[in-house]
């Protein structure tokens, strides 16, 4: 998916999503991390989350990689290359 960032950093436990009209904690998601809150009472060693606005997404079946895009092995960047966005977007 292609998103903007909406926030800063957040420490898992205190992360709050939407799930059907209420915001929740997500430790209290159905979410595919069940691992998640290891540790989430230690703040140098627990997952943090970051809000992001979706702009596209796709199903995983209609995902495309294409020779020449960018890629990152961070969770979160700003997306610059003109390549990849204007494939992305198109």
């Amino acid at each position: 998916g292609v998103g903007i960032v909406k926030g800063g950093a957040t420490p898992i436990k205190k992360f709050d999503v939407e799930a059907n009209g209420k915001k929740i904690p997500l430790l209290s998601a159905k979410v595919l991390a069940p691992q998640m809150n290891e540790n989430s009472d230690d703040p140098e060693k627990s997952e943090y989350a970051v809000a992001i606005e979706w702009i596209k997404t796709v199903p995983v079946e209609k995902a495309i990689w294409q020779k020449g895009f960018f890629a990152n092995q961070n969770t979160v960047c700003k997306l610059r290359n003109r390549f990849t966005l204007e494939k992305l977007t198109t």
